[in-house]
């Protein structure tokens, strides 16, 4: 198991890059928050309703690999898509249940689904077939530190992917 750990910003607007550290406290990746424009970033701050979010996950060498875009219809639950910069791979993302407090999650790849199920205790679980891949937590007692496990068994390795879906997902949620 590969287990990574960053701190959030402390404000959910906030757009100042954060850095993502393994165990031995060397960066791995860094991500920060991403607005299309100044109007968005105006209107997210006035009246704190993310239409539109996107994370932006970058190398140490400041490349950017992996997108997560919230898109919020005018109707309905958002969707949310991690896009592969390289390959121009996309992961979507949908609610699969309408509860506030602990949402379901379907990922879904070409012919891979993957299922996101959020626990009351600010935690998350990436699982396939009910085999846990992934794990994230935010401990309001470790004053908000993430903390993301992935399994060795987990198709996806990219510490990036995580990053950016579960910060855009849990963090900036809804």
């Amino acid at each position: 198991m590969r287990v990574f750990f960053y701190n959030p910003p402390k404000l959910k607007p906030s757009t100042k890059r954060i850095e993502v550290k393994d165990e031995q406290e060397n960066v791995v990746c860094t991500f920060r928050r991403v607005y299309p424009n100044i109007l968005v970033k105006w209107c997210n701050f006035i009246f704190d309703f993310d239409w539109i979010a996107r994370v932006e996950v970058s190398s140490t060498e400041g490349h950017s690999i992996f997108q997560c875009t919230k898109k919020t219809p005018w109707f309905g639950r958002p969707e949310y898509f991690v896009n592969r910069n390289k390959t121009q791979d996309t992961y979507h993302i949908t609610y699969t249940t309408w509860q506030k407090i602990a949402p379901e999650f379907k990922v879904t790849y070409q012919d891979q689904e993957y299922v996101i199920k959020k626990d009351l205790l600010d935690s998350a679980k990436f699982m396939q077939s009910d085999r846990v891949l992934a794990r994230w937590q935010m401990k309001p007692s470790d004053w908000f530190k993430a903390r993301l496990e992935i399994e060795a068994d987990c198709p996806i390795q990219e510490p990036e992917f995580f990053v950016a879906l579960f910060q855009n997902i849990f963090y900036i949620g809804d």
